[in-house]
C-alpha cells in the first residue's frame, strides 16, 4: 500500500490553521469545563423529547456525563451515559491523532480491513445500545 501524495502547501497551512483552531477552542472549552466544573451544577435545560414523550432522548444524561468527567467521577460519568463518555474518549484520540498526522508527518492509519467493516451499522447499533441502556436505567 503506497502513501498518499503529499498536500500542497497551501493545502497543509491551511489543514495546520484548521487544526489548531480546533484543538486550541476545544482546549480552551476543556480548560473552562474543569475550572467550572465544581462550580456550575450540570442540570442544564429540560430535554424537549424527555419533556413530550416522558423517555430519555438518545443523548440524554450526556451533559452531566461530561461535567462528571471533568470532575474526575469516571464511574458516574459512565453510569450517567456511557455513550457519551466513549464518544468524548474517541474525539480526544481522534484530535491527538490527527495533530500527529498533519504536525509530526503521521501516515494516516488506513488499515485493509476498515474498508470491509459496515461501520454505519455498528455506529447505529452502539447508539441504540446506548439508547436501551438509558431506557433500562430510566435516566431522567
Amino acid at each position: 500500500m503506497s502513501a498518499p501524495p503529499p498536500l500542497p502547501p497551501g493545502a497543509r497551512a491551511a489543514a495546520e490553521r484548521t487544526i489548531l483552531i480546533v484543538a486550541g477552542s476545544a482546549a480552551a472549552a476543556a480548560v473552562m469545563l474543569f475550572a467550572l466544573a465544581g462550580v456550575l451544577h450540570p442540570a442544564g435545560l429540560p430535554c424537549g423529547w424527555k419533556t413530550v414523550t416522558g423517555l430519555p432522548c438518545l443523548g440524554c444524561g450526556g451533559t452531566r456525563a461530561l461535567f462528571l468527567l471533568a470532575r474526575g467521577e469516571w464511574g458516574d460519568a459512565l453510569r450517567m451515559n456511557p455513550g457519551a463518555v466513549l464518544a468524548a474518549a474517541g474525539v480526544a484520540i481522534a484530535a491527538v491523532y490527527a495533530a500527529g498526522v498533519v504536525f509530526l508527518g503521521l501516515s494516516p492509519w488506513r488499515p485493509q480491513w476498515a474498508a470491509r467493516v459496515p461501520w454505519r451499522w455498528l455506529v447505529l447499533g452502539a447508539i441504540l445500545a446506548n439508547w436501551a441502556y438509558l431506557l433500562a436505567a430510566g435516566r431522567a
